[in-house]
């Protein structure tokens, strides 16, 4: 979206005419296609959360408060994908309240993360309804707090497997395929 209006700061000077008020061309951002993903998505993250950050970036520009709610949904189907169930046995829908609080009770150090959670949960909820005024800055920054959820359960862990596969090999892990000469894992015993 392009717009001409007052400018909030000018020279003066440059002016032939003094008492003509100062304009500016704005832009604003209002689609990206192909969208750029708001948060980096884990590579060990299911594909549900994968697309539901997908969903999240393809409107965040257009539709702050659409983004928010979609990150909310990611949030569910996260949820989901951890065998937290989305219905009651009568086929009711479950409160993502509810299911965030199954899933923290189900392992002491999901608090903290569960935290995360609930502030991505609260800040769809404000964007789900008609008179939200979320921006988008608000929304990057729910996509910041979802980020170190990630962060913290896929990101986190896959870090740690690998640091243990290199401490295992002693050094880089390679194929077998791959040492050559005297280069390897075992010769770096004693190193």
């Amino acid at each position: 979206m392009y717009n001409v209006g007052y400018s909030r700061k000018s020279n003066r000077e440059e002016f032939e005419y003094h008492d003509t008020p100062a304009y500016s061309s704005y832009y604003t951002v209002t689609h990206l296609h192909p969208p750029v993903l708001m948060m980096p998505i884990p590579w060990s993250a299911p594909d549900e959360v994968r697309e539901g950050v997908l969903r999240a970036s393809r409107v965040l520009f257009a539709d702050p408060g659409l983004a928010a709610t979609a990150l909310r949904a990611t949030v569910e189907r996260f949820l989901t994908s951890q065998g937290i169930a989305s219905t009651r046995p009568s086929g009711q829908f479950r409160n993502a309240h509810e299911r965030i609080n199954e899933w923290r009770d189900a392992d002491p150090k999901r608090p903290p993360v569960a935290d995360l959670l609930f502030a991505v949960k609260w800040l769809g909820n404000a964007g789900t309804h008609e008179d939200s005024d979320l921006t988008t800055i608000e929304v990057l920054d729910g996509a910041r707090v979802l980020d170190e959820a990630f962060h913290r359960l896929f990101t986190g862990p896959d870090i740690d497997a690998h640091a243990q596969t290199i401490n295992a090999a002693k050094g880089p892990w390679r194929q077998p395929h791959e040492k050559t000469g005297s280069i390897g894992n075992a010769s770096q015993d004693g190193l």
